[in-house]
């Protein structure tokens, strides 16, 4: 302790600095850690005492023999075996469970003692009774956190027995550069396992005089602060003295407390800071290895917040509350705890911190409608901010989604990572495409993951660019990404800088008050409209092609499976009635918007991530698909049959047959309803010409279309042709685009909207067949009643003609459907990035064959095959329908390269300055030039559905079933369809792919609402099943009673896009939280978390068939408005406009045609919440 006046050892000079500022900064440094002088300087003096030896640490470890992670109860059961500091542990991705004995020296009588416990790897400390009670990173930076406060107060001779489960795996996964492939025989050795005591006056007087010197280090020579802070570290150097070193400590203190206690101007910036722990939920390790970092980091803040009361800690992200209550309750209690006190803050109000470009538009809804509801069920609040410090790019119509959802604003700093344009706003009112607006700031010290040092506090006011609205900025800090969070030197950093002249105010306080500060007092605040494009990580949009495959896929099947449950839970009688299957649907939402998280459908994780994501969206695919044949079976059951007796008998044949079905894409993504035959077809009657067949439209609008059967429809005199079987590039013999079995065909024609009808025979022949020839001249012309679509015979398209004008679509003398392979090496982010210069090397690919292979009547088609790259083959079906304006290509790749991009391009014959791209409720258009550097950076860009060029009265779509790259530049279009980046997966895209585009050539110009529905049919085919006619007319007699359940009219540029039951009415906050976490819940609620909004009263949550609402979710689609009438069968009470959250904002009135009027505005995203009688 130091003596009541304390002095120093030494007799100082005082005087002005005689050295060189340099030689006085380089030795400051070294007194405060130099390995050079660790002897002597302040870094020696850190710890009290400290040991490792055995008989007062005692360490034992057991080792799964699997990648298993074993529960503390597990491990703790099993035999443990000695193990010392300095024996290696892997390999990556394996779990060690160490079990430490400690016994407390004589000498270390009441202190306070630290256990150190270093893996070079992460860990988890465990008390004995199973808690888990401190986060371990272990490393050789800044990230290193290996203390866990063993006792406040020790007794000699006291034993402890408390466990490590440690993790091989560094916070950045097992690579030895950051986004390389993990190395999977890497093995991690225990650098460190003692106690000590510390000297917690060296401590202070440490964070004391690293705060001085970055301060003169930041303010520099010519500031006359920067100069004082100078003289004081150096001043703390000369009186520090070992000798004497509890009283020259305490000399020291002094001077740096002089320094600090003085206080800037009230004109200073005002920071508002809070704690920060950006956890990816997958990137450079799986899901399973998130939930461990999760509590890990949690556990970490937590004990900051015990520690120092003015520390605030903020997270997002439901997906991870959920994990985190599912398999650590212990920790849960104490985040519900810190939560109501104000210090542990939610945020973002989304399942995860999505993607925003791949999702769809009710993808995004839903991230927030489950992130909301689960955050006001479990924890009473609702967060305001919209959260995404870390995605790669924002969708325009996201401020209108975040304002249905009940948010307010939006964080991100991402945009600071441009390379190309410095975007030039801090805060501004960010403008969607509906003119919704929400207030937004991206930290000015351009990170997520502050580390609270003096230069980037200072970044936050040198770096602001709209100082003149308002003088304050947002600052976060802490080890993120990979999680950790927050360090305590940190926190004492902020302590020290936080009231200080020459330093910017810092106060911590929830990011809430700080927008709304700035809301309420901001003078005139600047407006960005339209999307937030980021100008980095365009390789995002085209790498792990399967798995946004699989997302689209998935999107389009949920949305099935939710529209055929609506339509047989509203056909349900008294005595056969139909439970909608809410939970199966949350579940499957929930796991897809899981897979939606801003490193896993971007493709920017590792393989493992994505053997992971895969087998995630195939469950979602087999039980959305369990889900669509349930409800088929129970809306074409007719009363006098038993609805469950059906589902009994038909669940075990359909199990048999979708466990095989989902091994392989054809089945998967076929156009064909995976229902078991027993139901529709007997084995008696299979392949009988009397067999009829239902067709399933899910679009809200009557198509009349080719469709496919299987066999067992092969002798219906609908039937007009067959398809050749076509030979896979797949092992396993067929794709969705090529299966070795004959298809047969027949034209569905009118078939009504959302929902099923039984395809009726067409008497008349088809006036204009689809016809396919070989000219003399070497074209293959393809020709229909709409168009003529020549290739020559490198198969390139020659041209495209409109059958009515007349209008030739290809720029001469170019060609369309050129297969060109680009050099794709980007600067660093290999899986994130196609670069400005990849266009500048290319080849083209070769076309090895071209032949005809189907003519018609209905479908005509002939067979390209490409070489592409050295290894690549290329093979597609260019088809036409005698029903449709569209030239399909189904197309296969096996795709075997490497730091390689392939596109396909068209050249078309429009003029225009910007080309238009279906996004998200809507579409954006972007330039098609480069007349600034705003529109050079748009080279690679996001779309969906479809992309468009068109001029007055003409243009041309590219649709897509999977694909979201694209690029325009005067009259060339490209769509990217393979990547192979071989960080931070290896193996990325090396397989066979399959997927399926189409040019729509139309008499109009864009935007058309034709075009917008013929995308969305391109990407949901008519669907089929073949049934037996013996219960056909049965089956017709309950569909006549259901046609026309919702009939949207007069306003083609409106799209009904989802339909399903009314979520369920939320328990009470109160009510929902266990027992054991209100007695947690004990802290005074003064100054709290001002996110806990009043408390929401809702009733039990649960689905019956009482529930009598129904959601629909429609949308203005081309940019203008509109009158849409909604008619229905149903008998309704009341329909309501609602948000998003489906909170009651207004009532439709019926008009007295007996429609629902519904008025938009343009790209408004309107829901309804309709009571049933």
């Amino acid at each position: 302790m130091p003596s009541e006046n304390p002095k120093s050892g030494y007799d100082i000079n005082h005087t002005y600095l005689q050295k060189h500022q340099s030689i006085t900064k380089e030795r400051i440094r070294n007194f405060i850690n130099s390995d050079l002088w660790s002897h002597v300087n302040l870094s020696s003096a850190l710890w009290k005492k400290e040991t490792s030896d055995s008989s007062f640490v005692n360490l034992e470890v057991w080792s799964p023999s699997d990648l298993s992670r074993p529960t503390f109860v597990n491990a703790t059961n099993q035999s443990f075996r000695p193990t010392h500091v300095g024996e290696s542990f892997g390999p990556a991705w394996s779990t060690h469970w160490f079990r430490i004995n400690v016994t407390i020296p004589d000498d270390y009588e009441s202190e306070q003692i630290i256990f150190q416990f270093d893996p070079k790897c992460e860990a988890m400390i465990w008390d004995n009774s199973g808690h888990p009670v401190q986060g371990i990173t272990g490393a050789d930076d800044d990230t290193r956190r290996v203390e866990y406060i063993l006792t406040e107060c020790a007794k000699a001779g006291e034993k402890y027995t408390f466990y490590a489960e440690v993790a091989c795996n560094g916070l950045f996964g097992n690579a030895n550069i950051k986004i390389a492939p993990p190395i999977e025989n890497r093995y991690y050795t225990l650098s460190k396992a003692s106690i000590g005591v510390k000297n917690q006056e060296v401590w202070q007087m440490m964070h004391d005089i690293v705060t001085i010197l970055a301060i003169t280090d930041n303010l520099g020579q010519d500031n006359s602060r920067g100069i004082n802070a100078l003289y004081a570290a150096n001043q703390m150097v000369n009186v520090f003295d070992r000798d004497n070193l509890d009283d020259s400590v305490a000399v020291a203190r002094k001077i740096a407390s002089e320094f600090l206690s003085v206080q800037p101007s009230s004109g200073t910036h005002q920071i508002t800071t809070i704690g920060h722990c950006h956890i990816d939920t997958a990137w450079l390790w799986t899901y399973d290895e998130t939930k461990r970092k999760v509590a890990r980091s949690f556990a970490s803040q937590l004990n900051l917040m015990e520690k120092y009361p003015e520390f605030k800690f903020i997270a997002s992200q439901a997906q991870q509350f959920e994990w985190l209550e599912n398999n650590y309750s212990d920790l849960s209690k104490k985040v519900h705890k810190f939560v109501k006190s104000g210090q542990f803050v939610i945020t973002g109000g989304t399942w995860i911190e999505m993607d925003c470009n791949i999702p769809n538009g009710e993808s995004l809804v839903r991230q927030f409608l489950y992130g909301q509801r689960y955050f006001m069920q479990k924890f009473g609040v609702s967060p305001k901010i919209f959260w995404l410090p870390d995605t790669f790019g924002y969708a325009a119509q996201l401020p209108q989604i975040v304002l249905q959802t009940g948010g307010k604003y939006f964080f991100t700093q991402k945009l600071s990572w441009n390379n190309i344009n410095v975007f030039p706003h801090s805060t501004f009112n960010w403008v969607g495409l509906d003119g919704s607006s929400i207030l937004t700031h991206m930290a000015p010290a351009a990170t997520y993951n502050g580390n609270a040092r003096a230069e980037q506090i200072i970044k936050s006011e040198k770096n602001h660019c709209d100082l003149s609205s308002h003088n304050t900025s947002l600052y976060l800090y802490g080890n993120g990404d990979g999680g950790g969070g927050p360090q305590g030197e940190m926190i004492e950093r902020i302590r020290r800088m936080s009231n200080t002249e020459g330093m910017p105010r810092i106060k911590h306080a929830d990011p809430t008050e700080f927008y709304d500060d700035i809301a309420k007092n901001a003078r005139s605040l600047p407006s960005w409209r339209g999307e937030l494009y980021f100008e980095l990580h365009r390789g995002t949009y085209t790498s792990q092609a399967l798995t946004k495959k699989y997302n689209r896929k998935s999107e389009f099947l949920l949305r099935s499976a939710e529209l055929l449950s609506t339509l047989a839970y509203v056909s349900h009688t008294q005595t056969n009635s139909f439970d909608y299957p809410y939970h199966e649907l949350l579940k499957l939402w929930k796991l897809l918007c899981l897979n939606q998280f801003h490193d896993v459908i971007p493709g920017s994780s590792i393989e493992q991530v994505y053997k992971e994501s895969d087998e995630i969206y195939r469950d979602i695919i087999k039980s959305a698909n369990q889900i669509c044949h349930n409800a088929i079976l129970r809306i074409t059951s007719p009363e006098s049959i038993s609805y469950d007796s059906i589902i009994n008998q038909e669940s075990t044949s359909l199990e048999s047959r979708s466990s095989n079905m989902t091994d392989n894409c054809a089945s998967i993504f076929g156009n064909n309803i995976p229902c078991s035959y027993s139901r529709f077809v007997s084995n008696e009657n299979n392949d009988k010409e009397e067999n009829s067949v239902l067709v399933y439209n899910s679009c809200a609008w009557e198509r009349t279309s080719v469709v496919t059967l299987d066999g067992s429809a092969k002798l219906n005199p609908i039937v007009k042709q067959s398809l050749k079987p076509r030979k896979s590039l797949y092992s396993e013999g067929f794709s969705d685009v090529a299966a070795p079995n004959e298809k047969y065909l027949a034209v569905a024609s009118n078939v009504p909207e959302l929902g099923l009808s039984l395809l009726e025979p067409i008497n008349e022949t088809l006036k204009v067949p689809a016809t396919v020839r070989h000219t003399s001249g070497g074209l293959f012309v393809l020709e229909n009643a709409f168009i003529k679509a020549s290739f020559n015979e490198s198969g390139q398209l020659y041209e495209l003609t409109d059958i009515k004008t007349g209008r030739q679509f290809v720029s001469k003398p170019e060609t369309g459907n050129n297969f060109v392979i680009y050099e794709d090496i980007p600067l660093y982010w290999d899986a994130w990035d196609v670069e400005i210069y990849t266009s500048e090397k290319s080849k083209a690919c070769k076309t090895a064959h071209v032949e005809i292979v189907d003519n018609g009547p209905l479908i005509s088609s002939i067979y390209i095959k490409v070489n592409v790259g050295e290894k690549s083959i290329l093979q597609q079906w260019v088809s036409l329908s005698a029903t449709s304006p569209i030239l399909e290509f189904e197309t296969e790749v096996d795709w075997k390269e490497s730091h390689k991009l392939l596109k396909v391009e068209f050249n078309w014959d429009i003029s225009s300055d910007f080309a238009s791209y279906d996004t998200q409720f809507g579409y954006v258009s972007r330039p098609n030039h480069k007349n600034t550097s705003w529109d050079m950076a748009k080279f690679e860009v996001c779309g969906h559905k479809f992309a468009d060029l068109s001029e007055y009265g003409s243009g041309v779509s590219l649709f897509n079933d999977c694909l979201y790259g694209f690029s325009c530049f005067g009259k060339k279009m490209t769509m990217s369809l393979l990547r192979a980046p071989k960080a931070p997966d290896a193996n990325c895209d090396i397989k066979v792919h399959s997927f399926r585009y189409g040019v729509y050539p139309h008499a109009t110009s864009f935007p058309d609402p034709n075009v917008i529905r013929e995308a969305y049919s391109f990407n949901t085919p008519l669907q089929t099943i073949v049934v037996d006619e013996n219960i056909a007319h049965d089956i017709k007699s309950m569909l006549s009673k259901q046609k026309n359940t919702f009939k949207l009219q007069n306003a083609p540029n409106v799209v009904l896009d989802t339909i399903k039951l009314a979520e369920p009415e939320l328990k009470s906050y109160e009510s929902c939280i266990s027992d054991d976490v209100k007695e947690t819940i004990t802290v005074s609620t003064s100054g709290s978390n001002n996110l806990v909004q009043d408390t929401l009263q809702y009733k039990d949550a649960s689905i019956s068939n009482e529930t009598k609402k129904i959601v629909l979710r429609m949308y203005e689609s081309c940019g203008g408005h509109a009158i849409a009438h909604l008619s229905t069968i149903l008998n309704i009470k009341s329909i309501y406009k609602c948000d998003m959250m489906e909170n009651i904002v207004g009532n439709i009135e019926k008009t007295n045609s007996g429609a629902y009027e519904i008025q938009f505005k343009p790209f408004e995203v309107i829901t309804l919440l309709i009571h049933l009688e």
